[in-house]
């Protein structure tokens, strides 16, 4: 069976427009326009993947997001007029797997829906069940990352970018390297996507344990796992 995907957008002609691609790609569709109906539907539907706009009637866009990243880590792509750094930002922080904005290329939508269907169907077995270096693990089967034994609240995308850096800890790991590990072909270039990503894993490292350095930027060239310092 198809995947479906569940498009959030309460521009009606823009939806169509967005549901006809989508479908032309071999998915199945399912519409809500507003932010309420975005979660009923999402409750009795379970998509595989949810396209979402931010400006809607009612609970806006991050809310739904934040609601949906209390229970589910349904791959979540923002799709939007709002393209500031600072809404990516926040976009990503609170959860979102990839962010695009508005005017949109149909067929580069396409390629990050199907980047983003193939990230969430990447199955555990085929990876070490649990990567560690020192003190900090990484549990691939329940998407669960700890230091010292505290949890540390990551995002689907921040989980799988420290899963990546602790299996190649102490190695120099090229942006482009990074981006087709963690996001997948076609991302080799969205270095801003990964800057801003590496910057909210590396705040949430350091205020877990603070005064420590984890994640190194060797500039002009990519990223390197140095920490946490093993305790003795």
């Amino acid at each position: 069976m198809a995947d479906t995907v569940l498009i959030v957008e309460d521009e009606p002609e823009f939806a169509d427009l967005v549901e006809l691609w989508v479908r032309q790609a071999g998915y199945q569709t399912i519409g809500a326009r507003n932010g309420a109906d975005a979660l009923r539907r999402f409750y009795e539907d379970h998509p595989d993947l949810v396209i979402l706009d931010v400006a809607l009637p009612g609970l806006d866009g991050w809310q739904v997001l934040e609601r949906l990243r209390e229970f589910s880590r349904v791959p979540v792509l923002m799709l939007t007029a709002r393209g500031s750094e600072a809404e990516k930002i926040r976009g990503l922080k609170l959860g979102a797997d990839d962010y695009v904005t508005k005017p949109v290329s149909f067929p580069e939508l396409i390629a990050r829906v199907e980047a983003a269907l193939r990230r969430a169907a990447t199955s555990a077995p085929e990876r070490p069940r649990r990567s560690r270096y020192n003190d900090l693990v990484v549990d691939l089967d329940d998407h669960r990352a700890r230091l010292r034994g505290a949890e540390i609240p990551l995002t689907p995308t921040e989980f799988r970018l420290l899963a990546y850096l602790v299996e190649r800890a102490g190695q120099l790991v090229t942006h482009d390297q990074t981006l087709k590990g963690v996001w997948g072909a076609g991302y080799d270039r969205d270095v801003h996507l990964l800057r801003m990503t590496v910057r909210n894993l590396r705040l949430k490292l350091e205020a877990t344990a603070p005064g420590e350095t984890f994640i190194v930027t060797e500039y002009g060239l990519g990223y390197r796992l140095v920490g946490p310092r093993p305790e003795h």
